[in-house]
């Protein structure tokens, strides 16, 4: 069997550290390599990199206040020259940046099949920052753009229904896996509990992602000053960076910033901690909430995008309402009261379902009705799978 070749467009990719670039090389590295060759189309990496397949690197820009993220510039002529010799048979466009923009048309003078992904909510970003008035631009953009291709693949329910209900067309539910290899509960560490300062009977609380406003970092803060109120002995753990990091770090000395972590020592953070605070509310899925029920961390978060798919109320995690933040701080006096040991047993057990393997299969599902596709399929009514 002659493999599909696939060439992959994305503004992120390892070594980069966020969801969509680790999600994005999961999912390579699960593919069959009898069944797809496959070619990635990239932003040069920022710090040093060796790749695993074929790698493309274009110039990119760094974005404001992302310093660790960069935009694709616009590369037609590159991308035309490196598919004149590749030849690929179906485009995967990964990020909706300018160098995305520039495979879609590339794409489309060829009569090359696209799928897209969406994985970031731009439109609710920019409410953040003080730029709300641009909502409705983004969204217009993103929509122009995801519509224009056979199909928009999103990790969740909930991003799907969204996307639908405004005008975007040929929705699917791809959802991200979990590496349940490396992030488990036997990565423990007494040592790292040591340099944290907790004894064993001593709960400490985690945070993973951006120290940044989106990610609703002051809620997770606020919630832990209302929590020490009847849990003294609570610490909190903040794994990640961002343009907050040195605010919160100079207003809170007794939280313990972590800074970023990667490989096996993010997996001992999370296995080390005791349960998991996520009070993002921008998440297309929340990858950090799989990766702590991995690790055997109950999680207290909003009932939105991977939080309100995986956990169950009460049994591995507590959900709170969209919105409302006394209803989080609820969430996570609620999780205190549980039995923490056995609430991570059983979100161990709920992330064990979520494995590369089944997603990869779902993608293949995908990569096939693409390129079998005929022109007049684009008329069709609209389907979204979840």
């Amino acid at each position: 069997m002659t493999p599909v070749r696939i060439s992959i467009v994305s503004e992120t990719y390892v070594p980069d550290v966020n969801g969509v670039a680790n999600s994005l090389r999961h999912l390579i590295q699960a593919f069959d390599n009898n069944k797809y060759r496959i070619q990635i189309i990239r932003t040069r990496p920022k710090s040093s990199w060796v790749p695993e397949v074929e790698e493309v690197w274009v110039k990119g820009l760094t974005i404001p206040m992302y310093p660790d993220l960069q935009i694709g510039l616009p590369s037609t002529k590159r991308i035309a020259a490196v598919w004149d010799q590749f030849q690929p048979q179906l485009v995967f466009i990964a990020t909706e940046g300018p160098l995305g923009n520039s495979a879609l048309k590339e794409a489309q003078r060829r009569g090359l099949p696209v799928l897209s992904a969406f994985h970031t909510n731009f439109h609710r970003y920019s409410s953040y920052y003080g730029m709300g008035w641009i909502k409705t631009l983004t969204l217009n953009w993103l929509r122009r753009f995801h519509n224009s291709t056979l199909g928009t693949l999103v990790p969740s329910a909930e991003s799907a229904g969204f996307l639908c209900s405004n005008g975007f067309e040929n929705v699917h539910v791809l959802p991200h896996g979990v590496d349940c290899g490396l992030f488990h509960p036997r990565r423990r560490s007494a040592y790292l509990r040591s340099q944290w300062q907790v004894n064993d009977n001593q709960p400490v609380a985690l945070y993973v992602g951006r120290v940044a406003a989106e990610k609703n970092i002051p809620q997770v803060v606020a919630s832990y000053r209302k929590l020490l109120q009847n849990t003294p002995d609570l610490r909190l753990v903040v794994v990640g960076d961002g343009p907050l990091r040195s605010q919160l770090e100079q207003q809170h000395p007794d939280i313990i910033f972590a800074g970023v972590q990667t490989g096996e020592a993010l997996a001992r953070y999370y296995a080390s901690a005791d349960f998991f605070m996520f009070a993002s509310q921008t998440e297309t899925f929340g990858l950090v909430t799989l990766e702590a029920m991995a690790s055997g961390l109950p999680v207290a978060a909003y009932d939105l995008a991977a939080a309100g798919q995986f956990i169950r109320q009460g049994v591995d995690g507590q959900l709170a309402k969209a919105d409302d933040s006394d209803a989080f701080t609820q969430a996570c006096r609620q999780l205190l009261k549980m039995d923490l040991s056995m609430a991570g047993k059983q979100a161990r057990e709920s992330a064990e379902q979520a494995s590369w393997a089944k997603v990869t299969l779902q993608f293949d599902q995908h990569v096939d009705a693409a390129i079998h596709h005929s022109p007049e399929q684009k008329t069709e009514q609209i389907q979204t799978m979840v």
